[in-house]
């Protein structure tokens, strides 16, 4: 079309809007109608067929090179903004429109094609296939929307605008299908699909729950996920996915079957269920999901975050307990209403699990401060000892710096009546570069340089204290 003959034909459709702002435009009649391969052969013409072209000029939009008042006047806003953003569907009925009301002159050089053609493209009860006997990685839209999807095991995984071009989607060959089937689509594929990035990598994910967990080399084979079909999923749903994490209460245990345990996710950590309590708990009728191992071993090391309020999942112990630091914390009944814990999700975890980490000590390093705020002192846990610290302690050993944690008043008035840290607890105060070991159930032993290093012990484990808690411990003399 040549830009003399585009700028005449502008005039005219500039008239035609004016009118349209008068009153609804409805199409009368089907007479300057035409099918839908007729339009193909214009698109060919004005945009070698591509739906979702803008002109060079960027005068002109989509694949019948729409002006954008054109496009305004017909009402082509109720699809999309810009032609170019409509799918085919919807340009051609707005095109459907315009050739009502113009004729084929409305497209000067490409028009041809419509003379003669009086064939509705979208009569009515067209029929739409169904998306699940579409093959996997077919684009889908609806005919009113502008959302895209991509057939992935009978799901329709949402397609960003970012993806398209990223993953080579074409969106020329777009799928219609009905309103309803479209919208009913799940968006995440089911358990154990296998994907990768259809943008192009390495890494493979299994989906679990709507997340994507990460397959090692080793568990690719010995999971079994090299027999089943892999699938390129869009970037940008494939990113959220990943960074998804499996639900509360979701059984799981290794896929391979080379670990007979089985776990429960709770808080992004996988607890350990003993064969009684599997039966006993219920956990045998929720639904079991393999896991790669590697990633199970990892959910296994991590611990529940700290203020998670927990339970034993039998109820038959009534106790309640908040996790500080990797250590539960038993909460007194009168704790329990008025620290407001009663306010906070409850979460049921196995009975045995609770008991050891029941018995664990709040980890070293740990500050807390006593949940009521009615007492002003700060600790530091060492050794299952809250050892006191002055303002003055609380910033010269850096510890403003780390998470002050909340915890039940009752609890911490019994760890800070210990007369010493555990035995093995390494300690270091300000007064000296020594750094002490806890000995003999609350002596201090001096440490040397050569006591650290690879398979020693470790200088991350020290914990920076008051003077006054090491000049008390009795020193024992080689």
């Amino acid at each position: 079309m040549t830009t003399a003959v585009r700028k005449k034909s502008i005039l005219a459709l500039a008239a035609t809007a004016l009118l349209a702002l008068a009153a609804p435009l409805t199409l009368s009649g089907q007479a300057s109608a035409a099918s839908v391969s007729t339009w193909d052969k214009v698109a060919a013409c004005e945009s070698t067929g591509n739906w979702s072209i803008v002109s060079k000029n960027g005068l002109y939009y989509g694949g019948l090179q729409f002006s954008q008042a054109t496009w305004l006047a017909y009402g082509g806003s109720q699809y999309a903004s810009y032609a170019n953003q409509a799918t085919k569907q919807q340009q051609i009925l707005i095109a459907e429109k315009v050739l009502a009301k113009q004729g084929p002159g409305a497209w000067p050089i490409c028009g041809k094609p419509l003379i003669g053609d009086h064939a509705d493209p979208y009569p009515a009860g067209t029929t739409y296939p169904n998306p699940a006997s579409l093959p996997p990685g077919t684009l889908v839209k609806s005919p009113n929307g502008a959302a895209v999807k991509v057939m992935i095991s009978g799901a329709g995984v949402p397609v960003a605008g970012s993806d398209v071009a990223a993953d080579g989607y074409d969106l020329s060959r777009i799928v219609l299908v009905d309103d309803a089937s479209f919208n009913s689509l799940p968006t995440v594929p089911p358990a154990g699909t296998v994907v990768h990035d259809q943008g192009g990598g390495v890494p493979r994910y299994v989906v679990v729950a709507g997340a994507a967990l990460p397959i090692s080399a080793a568990d690719w084979t010995s999971g079994g996920y090299n027999s089943r079909p892999d699938m390129g999923v869009p970037t940008a749903w494939l990113q959220s996915a990943v960074a998804g994490r499996l639900p509360t209460g979701l059984a799981v245990m290794d896929q391979s079957g080379s670990d007979p345990s089985r776990y429960v996710m709770v808080g992004g950590a996988a607890l350990a269920i003993s064969g009684a309590e599997w039966t006993a708990y219920g956990y045998d009728q929720r639904a079991l999901m393999g896991v790669p191992g590697d990633y199970l071993r990892a959910l296994v090391a991590n611990q529940l975050p700290s203020g998670t309020v927990l339970m034993d999942q039998s109820g038959t112990d009534p106790s309640r307990f908040v996790m500080i630091g990797g250590a539960a914390v038993p909460i007194s009944d009168a704790e329990w209403t008025a620290y407001g814990y009663d306010q906070q999700t409850l979460m049921g975890v196995p009975g045995r699990w609770l008991a050891a980490t029941a018995a664990k000590p709040v980890a070293n390093g740990t500050i807390v401060k006593n949940v009521s705020g009615g007492d002003p002192m700060v600790y530091v846990m060492a050794g299952g000892m809250a050892v006191p610290l002055s303002a003055a302690d609380y910033t010269a050993f850096g510890y403003d710096k780390r998470t002050l944690l909340g915890v039940p008043g009752a609890w911490e008035a019994s760890a800070a009546a210990k007369a010493a840290p555990s035995d093995g607890t390494l300690l270091l105060s300000p007064d000296s570069n020594t750094v002490w070991q806890v000995v003999n159930g609350g002596s201090k032993k001096g440490l040397a340089a050569s006591d650290f290093g690879p398979g020693k012990l470790d200088l991350n484990d020290v914990v920076t204290v008051p003077t006054a808690l090491t000049a008390k411990l009795p020193t024992v003399t080689p």
